[in-house]
């Protein structure tokens, strides 16, 4: 639901509000200490006078007699009644036993009840002596402040007790004190200072709304007016809207002769922007199209037989670019492939690539080695290019059987070999194709021994840019391929794009990004990820039919102990379809079935049955496993890191 805005006069009202009742919070607590220290001083002075005319008078008895004890608290509490205090007493110290003797007492009418029962002539007071009773003792004192003087706050109430030692006193050890209320002084005060706050808050709402509807009126209801025919002009563009007049205010004057030439402005231009809107949105829609195709007339991503696999990655700097790649497998068994960037950027370099592709493809059907291929790819190119754009580009042919690699490097960025070592195909450099007829391109031939790895670009991976201008450089790259001499070479494309990534960090792409892998003598493999439901089978079988160049009877053997296995998986080592099984498939001249699960541990290559011990009549179940092991030539169960693993092989017959 949308949140309700405030209008300008409520908003104006409840902006003040807070900072003046802050303030006047600040001043009435400021105002509060004021008048309690005020308060406080006077009372001060009051019981100062009230102690001085209670030592007057205890002065006359002896309080070693009990008569004259008696007859001075009777004394005292007349002076209570007449003072208005709660307490008047005369206490001797014994500093040494630390203890205070009452020796006489006065009440008042406000005295506490159990303070009276607590309070008589004769009780001991046990515990540490306060230390304003040490104070009147020892006569400490200054001017701005009475050491005698202690200010108490219990269940007797808020109290004011002052001491003052007998003048006649030859002990030494005997006091005067009188206490003091001044819980209904504070009552009044607090009580004041409230009323004054509520008073103080009702005139502050009174001049804020008052000064809100003045604002409201002279600022806040122009600006809506303006506001509504600004809102109707969005809503009903052209409809209605009157120019805006405003009399008696310079500033909205101003304003309305702002909007009367701002609507006039935008009218016109939404009118032309229209006509640009379409005419771009007709050309973004043809670009999405040209994206499509091109990148439709490039091979698949990823390719594997038995002999190679073959991964390629290709992301334009715009809708379409100019870099391409392309491979196709041969009749002979070969695998023909190339990489190329055209000079330029965006359409005409697009169009460009495209009759580059469609040569490329064309002569390599044809047979023809990779010079005579870039010999004719240059003169077909040369022969008709108004533009004179120029393509550089990488063309090779890889025979499996007899591990060779024969390559011609037109112009482009030599590629890597990821082996033992990591090693830059710098030879047969010529000229970029397309400027120059009859330009004739050396071939060069490699060995690729099993598991080496080639690596293709172009120039818009070394060249990245970052937000700096910085370049990824070929140096960084090498560092990439160099992490992959002894490990995963498929995932060298990826672990490249994401180092790129990283280090533009969110920068424009400045040119097309294009790489292909070529892994020699890799064998053909294919994860599954499944979960434990025999309905899974399909898949499996899928993708067993995916192997390349595997025969019918391999085929099916290989169908036959995927079911058995992974219908014991599914039965023996999960309670549920919940759980996760992986197979792995690895092709070469062997096809290795690999089954993870994390079930129940379970090693099903023992107790395999004995086939001269089997009985239709009486044995139960064990046929399904017999046969499995048996058509397998070779297997393996190992539990490792919590998992059951069961490896099958079966050899393919060469020829």
């Amino acid at each position: 639901m949308k949140k309700k805005k405030l209008s300008i006069f409520w908003s104006i009202a409840l902006l003040q509000l807070p900072f003046i009742i802050i303030a006047e919070l600040i001043v009435m607590i400021f105002a509060g200490a004021v008048i309690y220290n005020a308060t406080y001083v006077h009372c001060f002075n009051d019981i100062r006078m009230d102690t001085s005319v209670a030592e007057n008078i205890v002065t006359k008895y002896n309080f070693d007699n009990a008569a004259d004890a008696e007859a001075c608290s009777k004394e005292l509490n007349t002076l209570c009644e007449r003072i208005d205090s709660p307490y008047i007493y005369v206490i001797e110290i014994d500093e040494k036993a630390q203890t205070e003797k009452y020796l006489a007492i006065g009440f008042g009418k406000n005295a506490n009840v159990e303070a009276k029962e607590e309070r008589y002539a004769g009780y001991v007071v046990k515990g540490k002596l306060k230390k304003e009773i040490v104070n009147a003792l020892h006569g400490v004192a200054t001017d701005d402040i009475d050491e005698s003087l202690r200010h108490t706050n219990n269940e007797f109430g808020n109290t004011l007790i002052y001491y003052q030692k007998l003048s006649n006193d030859k002990t030494n050890t005997r006091l005067v004190g009188v206490e003091q209320s001044i819980s209904e002084i504070m009552e009044q005060l607090y009580f004041f200072m409230g009323m004054a706050f509520v008073m103080s808050f009702l005139l502050t709402l009174i001049f804020v709304l008052s000064f809100a509807f003045v604002v409201n009126k002279r600022v806040s209801k122009p600006a809506r007016t303006i506001s509504e025919r600004m809102s109707h002009f969005v809503s009903e563009r052209g409809d209605g809207n009157d120019k805006l007049e405003f009399e008696g205010s310079l500033e909205f004057s101003q304003m309305a002769a702002a909007y009367n030439s701002m609507t006039e402005e935008i009218n016109k231009y939404i009118d032309d922007i229209g006509v640009l809107n379409r005419e771009k949105h007709i050309q973004e829609a043809e670009l999405n199209i040209a994206s499509n195709i091109q990148l439709g007339l490039m091979a698949p991503s990823r390719f594997s037989n038995r002999f190679a696999n073959i991964r390629a990655y290709i992301l334009p700097a715009r809708e379409v670019g100019g870099d391409m790649y392309d491979y196709q497998m041969l009749k002979n068994g070969e695998i023909r492939f190339a990489v190329a960037d055209v000079s330029g950027k965006g359409v005409s370099a697009a169009l460009f690539m495209a009759r580059a592709l469609t040569l490329l493809h064309m002569f390599g059907e044809m047979g023809f080695t990779p010079s005579e291929s870039a010999k004719m790819f240059n003169n077909k190119l040369a022969e008709y290019n108004p533009n004179k754009l120029f393509i550089t580009a990488f063309l090779g042919r890889y025979n499996h059987k007899t591990k060779k690699l024969t390559y011609v490097n037109a112009g482009h960025n030599p590629p890597y070999v990821i082996s033992d070592k990591l090693k830059i195909l710098d030879g047969a450099h010529g000229m970029a194709a397309g400027i120059f007829p009859d330009v004739t391109y050396e071939e060069t031939e490699i060995t690729l021994n099993s598991g080496d790895a080639l690596f293709v670009y172009t120039d818009g991976v070394n060249e990245a840019q970052n937000k700096d201008g910085e370049l990824f450089t070929t140096e960084r790259l090498e560092h990439i391929l160099a992490e992959h001499i002894n490990s995963d070479k498929e995932d060298v494309i990826d672990d490249v794009l994401k180092e790129i990534r990283e280090f533009a960090a969110g920068a424009v792409q400045s040119d097309d990004i294009t790489m292909l892998e070529l892994i020699a003598d890799a064998p053909y493999c294919d994860t599954l990820k499944l979960k434990s439901d025999v309905q899974q089978l399909t898949v499996i079988n899928n993708a067993i039919d995916a192997i390349p160049d595997l025969p019918i009877e391999i085929n099916l053997d290989l169908k036959l102990m995927a079911e058995e296995i992974f219908v014991n998986i599914c039965k023996y080592s999960y309670t549920d379809v919940n759980g996760d099984i992986e197979v792995k498939i690895i092709a070469s001249d062997k096809v290795d079935l690999i089954f993870k699960d994390s079930g129940v541990q379970y090693d099903p290559t023992k107790e395999v049955l004995v086939l001269d011990d089997y009985d239709h009549h009486s044995t139960v179940g064990g046929l399904g496993k017999f046969i499995t092991f048996n058509t397998a030539d070779d297997y393996n169960y190992k539990y490792e890191n919590g998992k059951n693993i069961l490896k099958l092989t079966k050899n393919i017959p060469q020829g």
